[in-house]
């Protein structure tokens, strides 16, 4: 049809003319699609480059041959294939860079702490721009594997009953015991991710299960986007945070759903990476999380500057040992903090996994004596609910209270829901500075040290069963300019 139409509008004469051009054209197009593909933006498929996917043969250095080439192209899209499992050791990420997991596509870390070597991570990138992880697939820590083999390297087999912690485990898991160029510790535990001073940073759909340690790990990096990702840590496995940002900015961390034993997302300043500056301007929204730990914290802030401007908003916490969370142990300012939109679900954990049922926690105390300490100031919680076995725990230092506290149309209910036996708080970490534990009558709000607190619209509403373990509604001491307005604060009559 379209052939005709050419022949009756252009004339005969003119046809062999127009077809010459037409073809001209069509060849600048297409020299120009190629150009375009040679200059990034290409699909690199990593069977392309060796990758079998069978789940049983190495594929590291297949698919890291394959992130070499997109790089050197100018970037593109690194693709797993569908229903495939490609089990690999560390790769090293580089700019341009879209590592896309297509839907059933696994990527699935060595059970054996050497095959992570220097970057310690499954997934590792440095100094790099426009890098994305994307696609429906799952990338796979094999956390159960990798303490196995721990287990039978370095404690003869021996495996607790609680989970893969060797009874006499000696390793390192910390994958930057000084400085990132150094080789990881041997017996070390490797991370799932690791990026440092990433800028423009995008993820997107994926899941991350069964983390060894930490499972996203990004330090000093800078425009990060984390958007619909799922984590399914073990409730068994020590130190399995979800995501932790670590002297990054201007980070949006929206939609999520994570579980794990350790704290859910975490925002810290370790002190290996002060050179990057503090931790602010980041954004948690619309994420359903569960915890063994804190499901939202702010924690180990130990440089200058600390961290500040941050929002957690529009989420659901449930089933944790704690629910929103800030521990100041160190030099590290920690301001202008805003909880709002919150539901959180609490109850005592067995085995003392740290926390104490409480909602919020806040605490502010030297790991040392002698710790130069920050400052807590500026944190408001707006519009929470609170259904568990413990209350709302706040905690200042005499030499350095918290400031300015505002609880705002806060409503706390209390019952007793576990056999999990309470009566304490739990100060953990602490550093080796207090024990950590102290047994207590359990308040609906327990506060010391602060200047400054705002009550406002805020009730305890204590449930059934309760038992010997509850006590005041508001028990406080040193507290200076408390605001009381529209609260019920009863006691437990226990």
């Amino acid at each position: 049809m379209f052939g005709m139409q050419i022949q009756n509008l252009i004339p005969l004469q003119s046809r062999e003319s127009f077809l010459a051009k037409l073809t001209l054209a069509c060849s600048i197009l297409f020299l120009g699609c190629l150009v375009c593909r040679a200059a990034g933006g290409g699909v690199f498929n990593v069977f392309d480059y060796g990758a079998k996917g069978d789940g049983t043969n190495d594929d590291t250095s297949a698919i890291q041959k394959t992130i070499d080439v997109c790089g050197t192209a100018g970037g593109g899209q690194v693709l797993l294939p569908p229903g495939k499992i490609f089990l690999t050791g560390a790769l090293t990420l580089c700019s341009g860079i879209d590592f896309h997991l297509a839907n059933g596509a696994v990527l699935k870390g060595s059970s054996d702490w050497r095959d992570y070597g220097k970057p310690g991570a499954l997934l590792f990138a440095k100094d790099a721009k426009n890098i994305t992880i994307s696609g429906n697939g799952t990338i796979d820590g094999n956390a159960s594997a990798v303490w196995q083999k721990l287990a039978d390297e370095e404690a003869g087999g021996n495996v607790n009953k609680e989970g893969w912690w060797p009874q006499s485990f000696t390793g390192d898991w910390w994958p930057f015991g000084k400085l990132p160029s150094e080789l990881q510790k041997g017996g070390g535990r490797p991370m799932m991710m690791i990026f440092i001073g990433c800028e423009r940073v995008r993820m997107r759909d994926f899941t991350l299960q069964n983390a060894p340690s930490w499972t996203m790990h990004l330090v000093g990096c800078q425009d990060v986007a984390i958007e619909s990702i799922s984590i399914h840590n073990s409730w068994e496995v020590a130190n399995n945070d979800g995501i932790d940002l670590d002297h990054s900015r201007d980070v949006r961390i929206t939609n999520c759903y994570i579980e794990c034993a350790d704290d859910t997302i975490v925002i810290k300043n370790t002190p290996n990476f002060a050179s990057y500056g503090g931790s602010a301007r980041i954004t948690v929204t619309g994420c359903v999380l569960k915890s063994r730990s804190s499901a939202l914290k702010i924690d180990e802030v130990y440089t200058q500057p600390g961290a500040r401007d941050i929002v957690f908003a529009d989420c659901v916490v449930s089933g944790s040992n704690r629910g929103l969370s800030i521990q100041s142990l160190d030099e590290g300012d920690i301001e202008n903090v805003l909880f709002a939109n919150i539901t959180v679900e609490t109850s005592f954990s067995p085995h003392k996994w740290w926390g104490a049922a409480e909602p919020i926690h806040i605490s502010h105390f030297p790991r040392t004596a002698q710790t130069k300490l920050g400052y807590v100031r500026n944190i408001r919680f707006s519009n929470i609910l609170c259904h568990g076995e413990n209350g709302i725990f706040l905690m200042g230092w005499t030499n350095s209270p918290l400031e300015n506290i505002v609880l705002d149309n806060v409503r706390v209910e209390i019952a007793k829901t576990s056999d999990v036996p309470g009566g304490f708080y739990d100060e953990r970490p602490v550093g080796g500075f207090t024990n950590g534990i102290f047994n207590y009558k359990l308040a609906g709000i327990y506060v010391r040290d602060i200047n400054s607190l705002s009550l406002r619209h805020t009730e305890i509403v204590w449930g059934k069963p309760l038992d010997q373990s509850y006590g005041e509604g508001l028990d406080q001491k040193n507290v200076k300019n408390l605001e009381l307005d529209h609260v019920s604060l009863p006691a437990s009559g226990k």
